[in-house]
């Protein structure tokens, strides 16, 4: 009989690992899946606005002050109306940064494509902006751009970003 408690929390355990690609804001008004192999380094799960964000491990990068990252924000409403001064908002801050400078690839609406400079390492970002019900949601994949960052690498990474954008529920 004691073994039958162990196997349950054995199981509980790793179906929580599980569940670390899934999460959730806004009281679970937003849902979305990550990769599992990236890891949340910050989450703010409370309050308007909240975020967490994820780093994306690029060996690349390893023993430099780089990272990649995506990051899940959200924005409480007053109404829906509310959501194009909100991106506006969103984009004004970007066009801030140092080293601004607009990707011109044609980004579709919905997709501020960008670069700007971070120290010394210039930074690709690609932020995306959905209104889902009274909420704004913001999905922000920022790296640097590194010459030994392979292709395959950055594939990968923008998968994933288009996989986190898609999964929104």
């Amino acid at each position: 009989m004691k073994l039958l408690p162990l196997i349950l929390l054995a199981a509980i355990g790793s179906a929580s690992a599980q569940d670390r690609s899934d999460y959730n804001l806004n009281d679970g008004k937003i849902r979305f899946s990550v990769p599992q192999d990236w890891s949340a380094i910050m989450e703010k799960s409370d309050g308007n606005p909240q975020a967490i964000t994820f780093h994306v491990t690029d060996p690349a990068a390893e023993g430099t002050d780089d990272m990649a990252s995506v990051t899940v924000k959200t924005r409480q409403l007053k109404s829906s109306a509310d959501f194009a001064d909100a991106t506006t908002n969103e984009m004004l801050l970007s066009k801030a940064q140092t080293g601004y400078e607009a990707a011109l690839d044609g980004s579709a609406t919905g997709i501020h494509h960008y670069f700007v400079m971070r120290g010394q390492t210039r930074y690709e970002i690609r932020d995306r902006f959905n209104l889902m019900g009274e909420i704004a949601v913001q999905v922000r994949c920022q790296r640097p751009i590194l010459k030994t960052t392979t292709k395959a690498w950055t594939s990968q990474f923008d998968q994933g970003c288009d996989s986190v954008a898609n999964s929104l529920k």
